[in-house]
């Protein structure tokens, strides 16, 4: 039988891991590229001894990638060296002594509790229904498609539905501040909210799970840094005979007849069985189909809210900044209000929450010696267009 052919448009970490089940599975894989690396939005910076991830840079849900490596005949060790970080992150306020997480859930509620009486049972309590919604992610969702109707309609998910249904129509900040008063305390459970692209005012609290990663399953790094991970599906990729093609950008996706029957790569029309795109579906839709051939047109995209954007900065630091740990949250006092400028007024935040990562402090590879690798991340309203000039008075003003 003749191999089918696979085309997968992107080699960000979603297109390279469907490349390597579908090659385990089979197929001739062929991934077109834009880049010249793979990885997408997890990308690498290497400059003057120092070596920067500038994308992702939490490794959480390690049971995930580790299901993953075994679809694939390979365990997370044979191609990544973690380390669970202790502490897991520090937080930063403007008039509050800081507070460490530790991800030792006994320690972390005796932090809350001497804060907040009460808040440490509580925690507790909030960690442990945390973890059953991550579970029952983990057991009925994050693996099954629900092609077939009966796979809702398992006993657990419908024991489960009106606690499920809940939480889906109520803020995760409205069921926080519900039970925790202590702004600083709820600002810690609310901000991985910023990870999703949303804010604690509108995101759903069904995404309280993450607090069961925070609190409980633990924040992990991989030695010289995340990019490593896309260099550990890349050497799979190899063994596994995927066609990387690099610095081939697809400028058409070509449909027949309802289906996707190829791609155009400069000027060249290639024949697939099947086509994947991995590339975002707004530019998917409106840039690689024609118009009779895209689920939405363009004016249904302009109405939609696109996630925030970010002002990024890559730090190489002489001599060593001890108050930070790895990773590090430094929180504004008018919390509602930087999301407000965000997401509703799109304005520029005059105070702005600022994110912090310090490899150095894990890994001393990534910076030369007596020197301090820092990433600085600030969350800015969507499509947000500043000048270099412009981007420079920013990082003055924020850090």
């Amino acid at each position: 039988m003749t191999q089918k052919k696979v085309i997968i448009i992107g080699a960000g970490i979603g297109g390279l891991a469907t490349a390597n089940l579908l090659a385990k599975a089979g197929y001739d894989v062929h991934v077109y590229e834009t880049s010249d690396r793979a990885g997408g939005r997890a990308g690498i910076l290497k400059k003057d001894g120092f070596t920067f991830d500038t994308g992702p840079s939490w490794y959480l849900m390690p049971e995930v990638f580790e299901h993953y490596f075994q679809l694939l005949g390979y365990s997370v060790d044979d191609l990544l060296d973690l380390k669970r970080l202790s502490p897991a992150y520090k937080v930063f306020f403007e008039n509050n002594d800081p507070i460490t997480i530790t991800s030792d859930l006994e320690k972390d509620s005796a932090t809350f509790e001497s804060i907040e009486k009460g808040s440490g049972a509580w925690l507790h309590d909030y960690v442990e229904k945390s973890d059953e919604i991550y579970r029952l992610s983990i057991d009925h969702f994050l693996y099954s498609n629900f092609q077939k109707p009966q796979e809702l309609l398992k006993t657990t998910l419908l024991k489960r539905g009106p606690q499920m249904a809940r939480l889906a129509f109520t803020s995760i900040h409205r069921y926080i501040a519900g039970s925790l008063h202590t702004k600083r305390l709820q600002q810690i459970l609310e901000y991985p909210m910023v990870f999703l692209g949303t804010s604690p005012f509108s995101a759903p609290a069904l995404y309280s799970l993450m607090s069961a990663l925070d609190f409980k399953e633990g924040v992990f790094y991989p030695d010289r840094g995340l990019y490593t991970i896309i260099e550990g599906i890349v050497k799979i990729s190899e063994d596994l005979g995927v066609h990387i093609h690099y610095s081939a950008p697809v400028q058409k996706i070509i449909v027949k007849d309802g289906n996707a029957v190829g791609v155009r790569v400069a000027g060249e029309n290639i024949a697939a069985d099947i086509v994947i795109s991995n590339a975002d579906l707004h530019y998917t839709e409106t840039a690689l189909l024609a118009p009779d051939q895209q689920t939405y047109p363009e004016s249904y995209w302009q109405k939609q809210q696109a996630g925030p954007s970010a002002l990024l900065m890559y730090l190489g630091v002489k001599g060593s900044i001890d108050q930070f740990t790895h990773h590090n949250l430094l929180f504004v006092d008018d919390w509602r209000k930087n999301f407000t400028d965000i997401y509703d007024s799109k304005a520029l935040p005059e105070k702005a929450s600022i994110y912090i990562c310090k490899p150095t402090e894990t890994d001393k590879s990534v910076a030369p010696k007596g020197h301090e690798n820092l990433f600085v991340l600030v969350p800015l309203p969507p499509d947000v267009s500043v000048t270099k000039r412009q981007a420079t008075e920013l990082a003055n003003r924020y850090i």
